[in-house]
């Protein structure tokens, strides 16, 4: 796994521009207002694209899905956080509404479907294939600079996602080596459990 992560770094390096320092949740990084509107949602759209380089034309449209003081399990956001489609010269994103009560979760679920649009069509030239691209999509907000959201967010939810926490925090650690940080780099905004992991992470890089 940490073979492949490393493979993943060098060929996303090669092919995107590699940011220079991680991107944490900060007014330095973000300029949308709090909020749980869908102006709101748009502006941490734009503030991601501005952060990741792509230009694209993406739509933002909520999902159709129940409030969450009905939803059954009371743990879980939903079934599906977000979702990614292809329209012609454009994308389209959908995103569960609730997201929005819990930032790091929703900015790090943008995130996730925001590079769906940076890897369509090479989705078969990713290290291990298409067998593995949502793996390489979590893994490629990482890369991008958003390991803190990867991180934190699924320590938040309770949950893994593709990634396993441990592979997120070697990410993390290997992103943070290759640019010459340490942990204090980003440590504030990690809770003690992910601060733990990254740093049992970049002991053994």
């Amino acid at each position: 796994m940490r073979d492949w992560i490393a493979e993943c770094f060098d060929w996303f390096d090669a092919r995107f521009e590699p940011p220079s320092v991680p991107i944490l949740p900060t007014r330095e990084f973000f300029s949308a207002p709090g909020g749980q509107d869908a102006a709101t949602a748009e502006l941490v759209l734009s503030d991601i694209q501005r952060l990741t380089g792509i230009e694209r034309r993406i739509e933002l449209m909520p999902l159709d899905v129940l409030p969450e003081e009905l939803r059954i399990d009371y743990h879980a956001l939903s079934a599906t956080a977000g979702t990614f489609q292809e329209s012609g010269n454009s994308a389209i994103i959908q995103y569960d509404p609730e997201l929005m009560k819990r930032p790091l979760l929703f900015i790090n679920t943008m995130v996730h479907e925001v590079m769906h649009a940076r890897l369509s069509g090479l989705e078969h030239d990713i290290p291990g294939g298409a067998a593995v691209h949502e793996l390489a999509t979590d893994l490629g907000c990482i890369i991008a600079g958003f390991g803190v959201f990867q991180l934190q967010a699924a320590d938040d939810a309770g949950w893994t996602g593709y990634l396993r926490q441990p592979s997120r925090a070697h990410a993390l650690a290997l992103f943070l080596r290759r640019r010459e940080l340490g942990i204090e780099a980003v440590a504030a905004h990690l809770s003690p459990r992910c601060r733990k992991l990254l740093r049992q992470a970049m002991k053994q890089i």
